[in-house]
């Protein structure tokens, strides 16, 4: 696709000596990644107003403090990269230092979008996302699945951030942040995604956005429950509470958190996960990942997936994979495979565990969710896969030596004592625990854990989204025909 507006933007910005993206946040990298194709590298700069913690690059371009380029300031043309909240507080900052040229990413964000719709909505299209182009997995991934089966002629497209990325033939991918990506998003019926679209996202009438979100479960705080939440960032959250139509849900306490946490007043759909569904069907998933990771019959494999936290790990934070894989072999009586997969924002953190013995790092594999089906017991820290671990009642170890730390960076919804998890404080403490652990005792604390907050879990929610789906379209018969003769 071609955009004669961001083509005559780019002639613009090519008269001046300097183009300066105002702001170092989501925005600005997402702006950055839009204007790729079109902005003049060697003049571009990412400025802010004091540089103290920031990098010295993002996304391939320097950063710097504004005030180094007064000197030329009418030759320089400063694009406003945040959300509108900072917009004209940095405009006025920007003006004191004597910079008089203008434009905002919501003016570029608008104007893209206004030639966008000159084409029709596509009643057929669907624009699928998971984790911003992250992978093919996640509750979209199974949705789709289950529109594959029943209705052929659906235009299914996924966002993707690497061209490279596996996805079922039918399924057409776009890249993500580009001119195509919201060319996609602009003309589709629907939208799926399980975390807050960015800022460059504009919804029209007659266009119907699903929220599945990517978290379940009581656990850490969330939105605007969460501590230390960037104001920006529960912008964005309003933002997508507002052009949301349907949120899936999976417990009943998380319809209760979509109304206060996200000031989210639409419609709440109460049928569990669809990535969860494949723990009532594995679909012979456990032979898949043997295959694959070199994991003989008969072996345990325990998968490690701690989340992400803002603050730096001391070394007495470092899980002690040698220790945990004994331990566990000591406890189950089988030779251990240490599986571990870190958040997308801390895959360096992988040089940790590297080089260690019968460890293998899975953090590329595209789907956790079958990493959680194959696997026999989940070590985590805070991340909310405990919950989803929970449905199949195999064990959870928590590791939670700085507990305190991610107490104050995020807060949680109730004590971990309440939980039915083994938890510990440190590497001794784990193995400790590991080889005390009581499986019947824990399965009776874990059933109960679920049946009290209120899952809806029942390997399911696939149909029952795809059923959702095609009443949205209009295309009921489809799916009553198709599932009759056996198509």
């Amino acid at each position: 696709m071609t955009s004669n507006y961001l083509k005559n933007l780019s002639d613009q910005m090519g008269q001046y000596q300097a183009v300066l993206i105002y702001g170092a946040g989501g925005v600005a990298k997402n702006l950055l990644i839009f204007l790729e194709p079109y902005i003049h590298k060697d003049r571009a700069v990412v400025v802010v107003s004091q540089k103290k913690e920031n990098e010295d690059q993002m996304a391939g371009y320097p950063v710097r403090q504004i005030d180094q380029f007064v000197q030329v300031r009418d030759q320089a043309l400063v694009i406003l990269a945040t959300m509108p909240r900072l917009a004209l507080e940095m405009e006025a900052h920007a003006r004191k230092l004597g910079f008089q040229t203008f434009i905002t990413a919501e003016e570029i964000a608008d104007q893209v979008y206004q030639e966008v719709w000159q084409d029709q909505i596509h009643n057929n299209k669907i624009v699928f996302s998971s984790f911003a182009g992250g992978g093919f997995g996640g509750n979209g991934k199974y949705i789709a699945l289950e529109l594959l089966e029943c209705c052929r002629d659906l235009d299914l497209v996924w966002v993707v951030k690497d061209q490279g990325m596996e996805v079922p033939n039918t399924i057409r991918k776009v890249a993500y942040g580009t001119y195509d990506h919201y060319w996609e998003q602009g003309t589709a019926r629907i939208w799926i995604d399980n975390q807050h679209k960015n800022y460059f996202t504009r919804k029209r009438q007659g266009q119907f956005y699903i929220q599945t979100w990517h978290g379940g479960g009581p656990l850490k705080k969330i939105e605007f429950d969460g501590e230390n939440l960037s104001r920006s960032y529960l912008d964005l959250c309003e933002m997508n509470s507002r052009l949301e139509d349907l949120m899936i849900s999976p417990t009943r306490f998380n319809s209760g958190l979509y109304r206060t946490a996200f000031h989210y007043d639409g419609e709440i759909m109460e049928c569990g996960y669809p990535r969860n569904d494949i723990f009532w069907n594995d679909g012979g998933v456990r032979g898949r990942i043997e295959k694959l990771f070199g994991v003989n019959q008969g072996e345990m494999i325990a998968l490690y997936a701690p989340t992400f936290r803002i603050f730096e790990k001391r070394e007495e934070d470092i899980l002690d994979l040698e220790k945990v894989r004994e331990a566990m072999e000591g406890r189950f009586g089988k030779k251990c495979r240490i599986f571990v997969r870190l958040h997308p924002c801390a895959k360096e953190a992988a040089d940790s565990y590297l080089g260690i013995r019968e460890c293998t790092d899975v953090t590329s594999y595209g789907d956790a969710q079958e990493l959680f089906a194959a696997a026999d017991v989940l070590i985590t820290d805070y991340s909310s896969v405990m919950w989803d671990f929970s449905l199949t009642g195999k064990p959870v170890f928590l590791f939670h030596p700085d507990v305190d730390l991610y107490e104050k960076e995020r807060g949680y919804y109730l004590p971990f004592k309440e939980m039915p998890y083994v938890e510990s404080f440190g590497n001794e403490d784990l193995c400790e625990k590991i080889a005390a652990f009581h499986s019947e005792g824990y399965c009776q604390r874990t059933k109960a854990f679920v049946e009290t907050y209120g899952s809806f879990d029942r390997g399911t929610a696939a149909k029952a989204v795809g059923d959702r789906i095609l009443k949205i379209l209009g295309r009921e018969m489809c799916l009553k025909i198709q599932r009759n003769e056996g198509i």
